[in-house]
C-alpha cells in the first residue's frame, strides 16, 4: 500500500514539474482573447513549480487597462493559485482610477471547486472576497484605507453592510 500511495505522489509531482506551463498559458490567453482581453507579456519563465510572468500589460477590448510587475501562476491542477504583484491601472486610466494593489492572490481549490478566493493589497485597503464559479456572482469585501475612505468609487459601488463594504456583481 505504501508503495501505491509513493507512486501516486511522485507521478503527481513529476506531473506538475513537466507540465508544459508555457503551452498552458498560450492555450489561456486563447481563450482571454474570446473574452476581449489580451495580454502582452515582458518575459515568460517556466520555473519548475510555476511560471513567472514580468512586466506584463492587460488590454481589455483594445485599451490598455492594467500593468503588471510580476504574475505567478501555479497550476498544480488540485490547487492552482495566481498571484499578481505590482498591479496599477495604465496611464491612460490613473486619472480614473487613483488606486494601485501591492499584491492580488486568486486561489482555486478542489475542495472548494465551486468557489475562487480572492485577497488583495494595495494603498485602497484590503479586499477579500469569492467568485462562485456556478452562480456566476461576484463578492468582494473591502477594508478602505483612511485615504481611501472617501473616494468616489467606493461610493458609488460599494454598499455598508455588516462585514464592511460590499460590491456584489452577477457576470
Amino acid at each position: 500500500m505504501k508503495k501505491i500511495i509513493l507512486f501516486i505522489a511522485l507521478f503527481y509531482l513529476g506531473f506538475v514539474l513537466f507540465m508544459p506551463k508555457v503551452n498552458l498559458y498560450y492555450t489561456l490567453e486563447n481563450f482571454a482573447k474570446k473574452e476581449h482581453v489580451e495580454i502582452k507579456e515582458g518575459s515568460l519563465k517556466d520555473r519548475w513549480i510555476d511560471l513567472e510572468i514580468k512586466d506584463a500589460s492587460i488590454f481589455y477590448d483594445g485599451i490598455d487597462s492594467v500593468k503588471v510587475d510580476t504574475l505567478h501562476i501555479l497550476p498544480w491542477i488540485f490547487y492552482n493559485k495566481v498571484t499578481a504583484r505590482g498591479v496599477s491601472p495604465s496611464k491612460e486610466l490613473q486619472s480614473m482610477f487613483h488606486a494601485s494593489a501591492d499584491v492580488v492572490t486568486l486561489t482555486y481549490s478542489v475542495l472548494s471547486y465551486k468557489s475562487i478566493m480572492i485577497e488583495a493589497k494595495g494603498d485602497f485597503g484590503e479586499v477579500h472576497g469569492t467568485l462562485d464559479v456556478l452562480e456566476q456572482k461576484l463578492r468582494l469585501i473591502l477594508n478602505p484605507s483612511a485615504k481611501f475612505k472617501n473616494n468616489d468609487l467606493v461610493r458609488t459601488y460599494f454598499k455598508k453592510e455588516e462585514e464592511g463594504l460590499v460590491y456584489e456583481s452577477k457576470l
